[in-house]
């Protein structure tokens, strides 16, 4: 049972969403970290269009249930 419990809290942190990349200045898909006080792109992530990393992008879209 506890391990299933930490599956569900580690899936709840990560989402896609959208982010704005810093180099191409486009509005890309990525992965996004929950954690915290403000939502991060997970690092690691590069951009689809320009290839550049999106460590340092701003966090533009999260989905949210209606």
């Amino acid at each position: 049972m506890k391990g299933d419990e930490h599956m569900k809290k580690f899936a709840e942190s990560h989402t896609q969403g959208l982010a704005h990349c810093p180099i191409c200045t486009h509005t890309v898909s990525a992965e996004i970290d929950l954690r915290g006080k403000y939502p991060r792109v997970l690092s690691g992530q590069k951009c689809p269009r320009c290839g550049s990393a999106l460590d340092v992008a701003a966090v533009v879209q999260i989905p949210e249930a209606a």
